[in-house]
């Protein structure tokens, strides 16, 4: 998937005027999902001697989407929709949040029955659907964790 970034916020000290945090607009599509996201980057996500002034926004939105494979499988899925066409289930659009310290991530994912190999798409659950989103994001970010 091919990421873009969206916006750059520092947010300052007041006492010190040096930069405490940044976040980072991150968006993203491909076939089967797109992500819009704010992740914040801190202090600790830098390497050890450097400031946030000494890095580019080319470097921050490489933090930025360093840290999105290991944020994406503790996603929240709140709702999935099915399209209907002659009164048969053609696929579903699951949509998915986070919010966690300082970031937050919205994903919809849209899926057919290529997706649900062992049941028919009117009868997938919850699990179902949680665990086929897991894999399509398994295969756009090969590096994210295993676990939702």
């Amino acid at each position: 998937m091919n990421l873009i970034n969206r916006s750059i916020q520092y947010a300052l000290s007041a006492e010190t005027g040096n930069t405490d945090s940044v976040v980072v607009g991150v968006y993203g599509k491909s076939d089967n999902l797109e992500i819009n996201g704010t992740l914040t980057i801190v202090a600790d996500d830098l390497d050890e001697g450097t400031t946030f002034d000494d890095l580019s926004k080319k470097q921050l939105f490489a933090l930025a989407t360093k840290k999105l494979p290991t944020l994406l499988p503790t996603l929240a899925y709140t709702n999935y929709q099915f399209f209907v066409q002659n009164d048969t289930p053609v696929r579903l659009t699951a949509y998915s949040d986070l919010s966690n310290n300082g970031s937050y991530i919205s994903l919809s994912s849209t899926l057919d029955q290529s997706d649900f190999t062992d049941k028919a798409i009117e009868s997938v659950g919850y699990e179902d659907v949680k665990s086929a989103v897991k894999t399509i994001l398994s295969q756009e970010f090969p590096t994210s964790p295993t676990e939702v």
